[in-house]
């Protein structure tokens, strides 16, 4: 009995031995910011099953829990933490909150993530730094311009803003490289939707730049996809109003090119002439007196004068005019922005309206914008059902630079028009060219004057309505109703033209119109669940997009009254023609994403969408587009918990398929045309003559005669194997935060591949007319990465600062292409264009400039080889320089684009400076064939008073010439025009607090002033005025000044 005892004792004491180990644990978990309890908190035992939420006020209690366990506390929004019990049976947890810019909730496609949950590479625009940039162009795209780590934005000059060219990774296609722009849910391929959105109507603008981000939009995002949000009332039913205006000068002259007076004209004409062995008084003896000792061996030039008259003309004195000067002004820009929101929790609205008005720099020019747009949203039963609109009007007029008789852009003439002529003749009528010597060349200034009634209007209506519904807890319905709709008129009016020898004997009329309209239907369903450390996403849906387009252009001659009000099509005497068009395609799609995260750390997501085009035959109308990226949050390791110094680590990666359906709505069909022979334009060429139809044409049935009447040719064959051009692309990314993200950034690297790239081969002369069609014939291969850092700090002393860069590279080159389609490319049959980029330039590389006539003899043979001469590489090494001798010289996209900006703030002020950049690239410097060639009845530059002779040897300005300028593709003529500039710097001051409230209505008030384009660096011999202007037929890129105010009440 005894023993029994003591081995119930023993049992017993281990019994409460082993009992002793587990405890219960109660407490209470906070927020470290505000002291606020969190409740719904998971308390998890880690290693277990066992845990619990907090109550509503922020209280747990856990009973059986070992003494030693570590638990562990997570919080959306929130950084998680893990507590070691060592014992303790009561807690106060303080959670801190997670970097706001992990915390940021990004519109991803039909759905919403965590930035800190996102697996492809997405990049967020910084807003607030584009703001007065936006206010003085009115185009908040094209204050994207270097501020985005793999975008390349290429502005243009025109009042509009418009005609700006957008790539998101380089070029992964031979055809339309543009992105897809998704705006409130609602998708479009028009950029000037984005363009014309008012600054304070943007809440947020991602970029979604890999295959794996972009997938769930299928077959529209080969080439990216720009998802923009904008405003809705805030929370709280406060009525708010803000307005900001802003006033902006801008002018060209920092973009002119220097050209010669007319007197320095006449030297240089009479150095090309005796160099080429001609009179100089041969071609220009009506223009200039030339006074030399007419010795073609050792030719001096005592003096030259221009004489008196143009032509002999005594009405039209000789001028010497500087056409740019005379062409344009400086121009002057008002933006108006007003917002007002209100309402309450229920029911709320915001309502912007706006106003731009561009005066021009050209004159004659100018851009008017009207917009308004309205958002509302409602809910109803307890929230569970929420439905709303998003919608948005603009109406435009522009009118844009013109052309003279013969078709020249007036700001190209603006440079090479010749001085000698006046812009008014003795009577004060528009002069022009008169006798031998001049180009065939209309005053700009009288051009753009008969402008004046031309004419581009636009309307344009986009928007959606939508309907959500909270069906039971996490899983959301939503409905949404998309329109795009763009109404095009264009008048443009052509009067008699009467000036100097170049005329136009009959006016016309031409007006264009065409409608676009896409109504797309989408229907989702959003399941969100969270079970422990798990948390799921699914999403599925359908969207269907009808697009159609419609267009009718008429043209009319011969109107007896020359008033704006009479040129109707009805008022014509003359000829008239009529032409038109109408097409459109049809897109069903179903798709679907699955998001899951483990803990907050273990990221992994799965996107598919199925696309069905009428754009393509039948045997290949569908195509399916997946993607998968996985994710893991590294800071979040229970063996990182202990580093403080890294706030955020994330290792990225994703696989993505997306494909390209721009080829056209009629690429897969065979196509008939109504043409009775050739055209007019065969015998008088002119753009409208092609309306024109002369003679018969083919037999619709094939007869051999050629000459039937039934008027119809086959200009293209159907082709039902069509197919989608797709993009396969890997992509692998690391997102880091230092130091609470003071210091944080992210790098990518991705590699895409296309194939199946929609290409038109060209048809042999003995197939006959109507095999001409597109078929999928081509690869390529693009490489790159991305580099984002940025760091922003606030000092003791109230100074804050932000630094942020980036930086991207690219590497494309095409991989395949058929024989039979290469001559349409840079390239010959032995170096042909196949492992090299499409905006690779092919030409010859030089030496320099012969020096001497032993120079020239040592020289392989070169056809026009001459003193003074460009001379060009023997690459071949076979003795003569010829077509052979060409190789691929550089290429025009950038192999790297960077940007950086800097904000500093203290107390009421702020200041900002942003610049941004472009390296390894080369482009065609337009002014070297004026500055370093003699045009004949053009205007020069400068350049050529320093070209060589046998006295001035140093230069690289060839000898001048009329008759063999050396304007073949070469190193001489595409330079590297690599650039940094200076895009923006802004200095603004805030009004404080108890200043603007002895308004008693204003609530803040900011004041600011700025510079655009204000300065750039390029690199040595580069001669241009400004590297992003490449074409001297657009108006430049200005600089601006800009004042600007914004109000809040």
């Amino acid at each position: 009995m005894k023993h029994k005892i003591i081995l119930y004792l023993i049992l017993m004491g281990s019994f409460f031995s082993l009992s002793a180990q587990n405890i219960g644990v109660k407490g209470v978990v906070t927020s470290s910011e505000d002291g606020l309890s969190l409740p719904g908190a998971t308390v998890l035992v880690s290693g277990t099953n066992n845990g619990t939420s907090t109550d509503l006020d922020g209280q747990f209690t856990l009973t059986n829990v070992d003494r030693n366990a570590t638990l562990t506390f997570s919080f959306t929004g929130y950084e998680s933490q893990s507590v070691k019990l060592n014992g303790q049976t009561t807690l106060a947890i303080s959670l801190k909150a997670e970097t706001l810019k992990l915390q940021e909730v990004i519109v991803t496609g039909y759905s919403k993530e965590k930035k800190a949950d996102l697996t492809g590479a997405v990049t967020v625009v910084e807003l607030k730094p584009i703001t007065g940039q936006s206010m003085s162009s009115g185009n908040a795209m094209q204050a994207l311009q270097g501020r985005v780590a793999g975008l390349t934005i290429e502005k243009s000059g025109d009042p509009s803003g418009a005609n700006s060219r957008i790539l998101i990774r380089g070029v992964s296609t031979l055809g339309n490289t543009d992105p897809l722009y998704v705006i409130d849910g609602v998708p479009t391929v028009r950029p000037e939707v984005f363009a014309s959105l008012n600054p304070s109507a943007i809440e947020s603008v991602q970029v979604l730049k890999d295959a794996s981000a972009s997938s769930i939009y299928g077959s529209r995002a080969a080439n990216g996809v720009i998802i923009v949000t904008t405003k809705n009332a805030a929370k709280g039913g406060i009525t708010k109003v803000s307005y900001s205006t802003n006033v902006s000068v801008l002018s060209e002259k920092k973009q002119r090119y220097k050209m010669l007076n007319a007197l320095d004209r006449g030297k240089v004409l009479w150095q090309a002439s005796v160099n080429d062995g001609a009179s100089p008084s041969g071609g220009y003896g009506e223009i200039y007196n030339f006074d030399w000792n007419n010795n073609f061996s050792n030719p001096v030039l005592n003096s030259v004068s221009v004489k008196p008259y143009v032509g002999g003309d005594t009405n039209v004195p000789v001028g010497d005019t500087d056409w740019q000067d005379t062409l344009y002004k400086t121009g002057l820009l008002i933006n108006n922005d007003l917002s007002i929101s209100g309402g309450s929790d229920k029911a709320n609205a915001v309502l912007n309206m706006g106003y731009l008005d561009n005066s021009g720099m050209l004159k004659y020019t100018n851009y008017e914008r009207y917009s308004a747009r309205l958002n509302a949203n409602f809910k109803l039963f307890n929230d569970k059902v929420r439905f709303g609109v998003n919608s948005q009007f603009t109406q435009s007029n522009e009118r844009a630079a013109a052309n003279d008789v013969g078709n020249a852009p007036t700001p190209g003439l603006a440079i090479t028009l010749a001085p000698t002529i006046p812009v008014f003749t003795s009577t004060g009528e528009y002069a022009g060219p008169l006798g031998s010597g001049y180009s065939d060349r209309n005053n700009p200034l009288l051009m753009q004057y008969l402008n004046r009634w031309d004419n581009t209007r636009k309307m344009a209506l986009y928007g959606n309505v939508f309907t959500e519904i909270d069906i039971v807890k996490g899983l959301r319905f939503r409905n949404s109703i998309g329109m795009d709709y763009n109404d095009f008129n264009n008048k443009n009016i052509e009067p008699i033209v009467n000036n100097g020898f170049i005329t136009r004997s009959v006016n016309s009329l031409t007006l264009n119109t065409n409608k676009y309209s896409s109504l797309t239907i989408s229907n989702t369903l959003n399941y969100d669940l969270r079970i422990s450390d798990h948390k799921f996403g699914f999403l599925i849906g359908t969207e269907s997009t009808k697009t159609d387009f419609n267009s009718l252009l008429g043209r009319a001659e011969g109107f007896a009254v020359e008033s704006e009000s009479y040129f109707t099509l009805s008022a014509a005497t003359g000829s008239r023609t009529t032409n038109g068009i109408s097409t459109g395609s049809r897109l069903l799609s179903q798709f679907g994403k699955f998001n899951y995260a483990f803990s907050d750390r273990y990221l992994a997501s799965f996107t598919i969408r199925r696309d069905g085009s009428s754009r393509f035959g039948q045997d290949n109308r569908y195509g399916i587009f997946p993607a998968i990226t996985a994710g893991w949050r590294i800071n979040k390791e229970e063996f990182f918990k202990n580093v403080t110094v890294v706030s955020n680590l994330k290792l990225r990666a994703g696989y993505g398929e997306v494909g390209n359906q721009s080829i056209g709505d009629n690429a897969r069909f065979g196509l008939y045309e109504a043409r009775y022979g050739p055209n007019q334009n065969v015998y008088y060429p002119d753009f409208f003559n092609i309306y024109y139809n002369v003679g018969t044409a083919y037999d619709l049935n094939g007869a051999n005669t050629g000459n039937l009447s039934s008027g119809f040719v086959s200009i293209q064959a159907a082709n039902s194997g069509l197919k989608w051009e797709s993009t396969k692309e890997v992509n692998v990314g690391l997102d880091f935060g230092f130091f609470d993200d003071k210091l944080s950034g992210s790098f990518d690297y991705f590699s895409r591949n296309t194939e199946g790239i929609l290409i038109v081969p060209p048809v042999a002369s003995a197939v006959g007319e109507g095999q001409q069609r597109f078929v999928n014939g081509a690869s390529t291969s693009n490489k790159g990465w991305e580099f984002t850092i940025g760091y922003a700090d606030k000092l003791e002393n109230g100074l804050s600062y932000n630094i942020t860069t980036n930086f991207g590279a690219t590497k494309n080159k095409i991989t395949e292409l058929p024989e039979e389609v290469r001559a349409a490319y840079p390239g010959t049959a032995a170096n042909s264009i196949v492992g090299h980029s499409q905006y690779e330039i092919f030409g010859y590389k030089t030496d320099g400039l012969f020096q001497s006539q032993q120079d020239i003899d040592s020289h392989a043979t070169q056809i026009a080889s001459r003193l003074g001469g460009i001379k060009y590489v023997d690459i071949n090494s076979d003795g003569v320089i010829n077509s052979d001798d060409r190789t691929f010289i550089g290429s025009t996209l950038p192999k790297l684009e960077y940007g950086i900006n800097i904000s500093l703030a203290y107390k009421n002020i702020d200041f900002s400076v942003f610049g941004s950049g472009v390296a390894g690239r080369i482009g065609q410097d337009p002014y070297i064939f004026w500055n370093n060639f003699v045009q004949g009845r053009d205007n020069a530059g400068p350049g050529t008073l320093n070209a060589w002779t046998p006295t001035n040897t140093n230069t690289d300005v060839p000898s001048l010439s009329l008759a063999n300028n050396d304007n073949k593709a070469s190193d001489y003529l595409f330079r590297n025009n690599s650039y940094f500039k200076l895009r923006n710097m802004q200095i603004g001051y805030s009004f404080s607090d108890d200043l603007v409230k002895k308004s008693g209505f204003i609530t803040s008030c900011r004041v600011y002033a700025q510079g655009e384009n204000l300065f750039w660096i390029t690199p040595k011999g580069y001669i241009g005025s400004d590297p992003e202007r490449t074409d001297v037929n657009r108006i430049p890129v200005p600089t601006t000044y800009s004042l600007g105010v914004n109000f809040n009440f």
